[in-house]
């Protein structure tokens, strides 16, 4: 999971970082983390994400997602 605090941005706009972002279902879509709020003292991630494929269509999203449902995409080296 990513957290405003860790160094991927704080309150308010954060560096663009691709992430992925696991929908009610499970599905882990990727997408770019754009800004974080805090409110009702939980953090959430605005981001922009692909959701969908293969055999559904492709939707792309923007949406404030619980910070829970935010992962940082690590580069295979």
């Amino acid at each position: 999971m990513v957290r405003a605090t860790d160094g991927t941005g704080q309150a308010g706009h954060a560096t663009p970082r691709h992430v992925w972002v696991v929908t009610p279902e499970g599905r882990r879509c990727p997408g770019v983390l754009m800004e974080w709020r805090q409110g009702g003292g939980r953090w959430e991630a605005l981001v922009t994400y692909a959701d969908g494929g293969g055999v559904a269509p492709v939707n792309a999203q923007i949406a404030w997602v619980p910070a829970e449902h935010v992962e940082l995409h690590e580069p295979q080296v």
